[in-house]
């Protein structure tokens, strides 16, 4: 990314001049794709009133420990992340990288369990099963794509670290790919009580 580009990126919006053009882009972005996991989500809940079985078709509820594990570790993946561009705007780099990888391997543990449970679920149901069958890989695949896109946008701002492009007076990328790791954090914690939680104790 050039000099120019960034200072683009950097550049306050009018008044807001605390909040850059990445910033609000990326908030633009976070709004909707809310709410595109609200509107699958209430579907998903819609088809559900109007079933006589939930899973249909006789498939089994979702197993809940491995992904309970694995939630836990997600989501805890925050705290690093926060304290990585913590650490940066105090200019500890080091920390900044260190904190930074953490956050990426906690991820990164979160998707191959993800994987490994789509291929045990293959065997037993698949998206042309059943509407079930089809909200649930749609719901969760999605969520797995929104995962990849924010390692992505952190292992990018790591690279930049490690090469000394960020530090404590441009620190803009940081916070917007910290502002979407949390969002992916957040979709989280619904996809799983919907789909893994509420079907369990309903």
């Amino acid at each position: 990314m050039t000099e120019l580009a960034l200072a683009e990126f950097d550049r306050p919006l009018g008044p807001m001049a605390g909040r850059g053009l990445g910033w609000w882009g990326v908030v633009m972005a976070i709004l909707t794709e809310a709410t595109l996991f609200a509107l699958l989500l209430f579907s998903y809940f819609y088809l559900w009133s109007q079933s006589a079985q939930w899973p249909q078709g006789g498939v089994e509820s979702p197993a809940l420990l491995g992904v309970s594990l694995r939630t836990v570790l997600l989501l805890a993946s925050s705290i690093p992340a926060q304290l990585a561009e913590r650490s940066l705007k105090r200019g500890d780099r080091r920390s900044f990288v260190r904190y930074l990888s953490m956050a990426l391997v906690m991820a990164g543990i979160f998707l191959i369990g993800h994987i490994q449970d789509n291929v045990r679920d293959w065997h037993r149901f698949r998206p042309s099963t059943n509407a079930y069958g089809s909200l649930f890989y749609t719901i969760t695949n999605l969520h797995a794509l929104h995962l990849v896109v924010g390692m992505t946008f952190l292992g990018f701002v790591l690279v930049r670290g490690l090469r000394g492009t960020v530090d404590s007076r441009h620190h803009r990328a940081v916070e917007v790919a910290v502002l979407y790791w949390h969002f992916v954090d957040v979709v989280w914690i619904a996809v799983f009580s919907s789909l893994y939680l509420s079907v369990r104790f309903a």
